[in-house]
């Protein structure tokens, strides 16, 4: 027989491993669940991933239904360009207008003939010989339509078919006009009157439109372009025309002879054969023998300055090189940008003289400046002397001068070029020269 007791150890393994079991039960449904919700999510997830997609695939269908709606609207705008661009609309409603001007026109006219007779018919009846008249008619004013397009075809002259399909149309029309008003009133009369003219008169103006579109191969942004840049190259000839009239008057006013030679260049050349600014300077060089703007007396005033320089740079023993030095030293450093500054440049005032007294005063003062030692703390110049300062003047060289102020008829034309072309010699000896016979007193003859 078996015991039924059991030992605490054997009671608390039983616990034990009845705790373990639960626990083990409770963490698979724990995993149980958590992969249920996972199931759950991934089934949401692929939902809404489904969504997204067919929401995607529905634009791009909206997308592809709008792109092939733009494009059957601009195959129907390029289709009713191009209708429009060939007048194909216009012609249509012309041949309708003509068709209904034919069938207002013909029953009235063919009504009208039938019942035609003689006045001593007693029993009158349809004026069957009459039938062909008003076909005869309507048909007339064809004729001229049809020569027209013949003409413009072969390239003959248009206007005799204008005349006959007038001349024809008219015939049509006055009879329809009469017994129109005879039979329906004056209302009425006018209308079959114009269901006669219209229609051929409508004709003509197609075939005429027809030609004028042949002769021009431009499209209607082609023309528009025409039209714009001819109003704009009009515009620019305005403008032009006023810039030149304002140019003759000053001109006219400031050069009299030179624009009354103008005027004469033109006038002898043909119509365009010579433009404005070759005449202008064909008349200067006429009247000066100088390039454009350039006078004997502004070429007079340009080597009077010149030799105004030559003697400044000689009176003060300058050269261009050192003055070119001067003027970048005085724009990076001032006027006054040293103690005594620029290089070259002396720091006294003025003469008492008048001022611009001359350059020989200006020359006369640096000289009476300079000293041996040239101040406290300066050295003696170190510059060698030249041999032009220190010439004597020759006899000769007098003479020839004085023979030069003859030939100008004054000693006061007498300048430092001058003379030095005349004695041959340099500038700083000329111009001694000059001076000694400027200096001299006049003799008389």
């Amino acid at each position: 027989m078996t015991s039924g007791y059991r030992s605490r150890e054997e009671r608390e393994a039983d616990v034990a491993r009845t705790k373990a079991e639960t626990a083990r039960l409770a963490a698979e449904a724990e995993v149980a669940a958590q992969a249920v919700e996972s199931g759950a999510a991934a089934t949401e997830t692929a939902k809404l991933a489904e969504q997204v997609k067919q929401a995607r695939l529905q634009k791009q269908l909206a997308d592809v239904k709008d792109a092939g709606k733009d494009e059957e609207t601009a195959r129907k705008a390029k289709r009713r360009e191009q209708r429009d661009e060939n007048g194909s609309t216009f012609k249509i409603l012309v041949n309708v207008v003509m068709a209904l001007g034919l069938l207002a026109a013909l029953p009235a006219q063919i009504s009208y003939f039938l019942g035609l007779h003689r006045k001593d018919d007693q029993n009158p009846g349809p004026a069957w010989t009459l039938g062909p008249i008003p076909f005869f008619l309507e048909l007339l004013a064809w004729v001229g339509v049809m020569g027209t397009r013949w003409a413009h075809r072969k390239g003959l002259p248009r206007w005799p078919f204008w005349l006959m399909t007038a001349a024809l149309a008219s015939v049509a029309g006055y009879i329809n006009l009469a017994h129109g008003i005879t039979e329906y009133g004056t209302v009425a009369g006018i209308a079959l009157a114009a269901t006669s003219v219209i229609g051929p008169l409508l004709a003509e103006v197609r075939q005429f439109l027809e030609t004028k579109a042949a002769e021009d191969g431009r499209d209607l942004k082609q023309r528009a372009q025409d039209r714009r840049a001819a109003r704009e190259a009009e515009k620019a000839d305005r403008e032009r025309e006023r810039v030149e009239k304002d140019e003759d008057e000053r001109r006219k006013k400031l050069f009299k002879h030179e624009f009354a030679e103008f005027e004469r260049i033109i006038a002898a050349h043909p119509t365009g054969a010579i433009d404005r600014a070759t005449a202008w300077a064909q008349a200067w060089d006429t009247m000066h023998g100088l390039p454009l703007s350039v006078t004997a007396e502004s070429l007079a005033s340009k080597e009077a300055a010149r030799e105004a320089i030559e003697s400044v740079m000689t009176d003060y023993e300058r050269s261009p090189e050192s003055v070119a030095v001067d003027r970048w030293l005085a724009e990076v450093f001032g006027p006054n940008g040293g103690d005594d500054g620029p290089a070259g440049t002396p720091t006294e005032g003025p003469s008492d003289g008048p001022t611009g007294g001359g350059s020989r005063a200006r020359s006369a003062k640096r000289t009476e400046t300079r000293t041996a030692l040239g101040g406290k703390g300066r050295q003696p110049s170190r510059r060698p002397v030249d041999p032009d300062t220190e010439r004597p003047l020759e006899e000769g060289d007098l003479e020839a001068v004085r023979t030069l102020a003859k030939a100008l008829g004054s000693k006061d034309r007498l300048s430092a070029r001058n003379v030095r072309e005349a004695v041959g010699c340099r500038t700083k000896y000329a111009i001694r020269l000059r001076d000694a016979v400027t200096a001299e007193p006049e003799q008389n003859d």
